[in-house]
């Protein structure tokens, strides 16, 4: 393969000097969103079609299992935000990112182990605002490397409002569900 070199004269690409390309991004952030979405579609196709673990949905008729991953899923909710406190404190952010973006990954799992379907009213509202807020995670700029200012500022301002009123809808279930049983 003939090439230019960066000092301009022909010459190959050496092991060391391979061309740039920033639209490319490691396997592990990759790894990552494609976890998350697939963990979305299929927690989605499930429902769609019907499918689950009898065991799974036995167990979720159970209230103290219900609330013990209600529980487990409001901490998680509420430790996602710790990324949004560290910014406003000015914080190094990376190794926190990293662990959002993860957690964020794992999401459709957690959800799963407290709910087998999406539910109806408000439940399917908060639902698909938590699944939707997932798959908006996956498009990150900073993980497809977009450097539009205004997809940067769209993309943060869609994510943190979904995930605002994420929270209020878990708060006003876990309240709905203390409050009535």
């Amino acid at each position: 393969m003939r090439v230019t070199s960066r000092d301009g004269t022909p010459g190959r690409i050496s092991s060391t000097e391979r061309p740039r390309r920033p639209w490319l991004l490691p396997a592990s952030v990759w790894r990552w969103r494609v976890a998350g979405t697939a963990g979305v579609l299929l927690y989605l196709a499930q429902d769609a079609f019907d499918l689950r673990w009898e065991w799974l949905a036995q167990l979720q008729t159970i209230d103290e299992f219900k609330y013990a991953t209600g529980l487990c899923l409001l901490s998680y909710v509420g430790w996602q935000w710790w990324l949004f406190y560290a910014r406003l404190k000015r914080r190094n952010l990376r190794t926190l990112l990293s662990w959002h973006q993860r957690m964020g990954a794992a999401a459709p799992l957690f959800f799963y182990i407290h709910s087998v379907e999406t539910g109806f009213g408000y439940l399917a509202v908060l639902s698909w605002i938590f699944l939707g807020n997932l798959l908006v995670g996956v498009v990150s700029p900073l993980g497809i490397r977009i450097n539009n200012r205004y997809y940067t500022a769209s993309w943060g301002t869609l994510h943190v409002t979904l995930a605002a009123v994420t929270t209020i809808l878990v708060l006003f279930h876990a309240y709905i569900a203390v409050y009535y049983k």
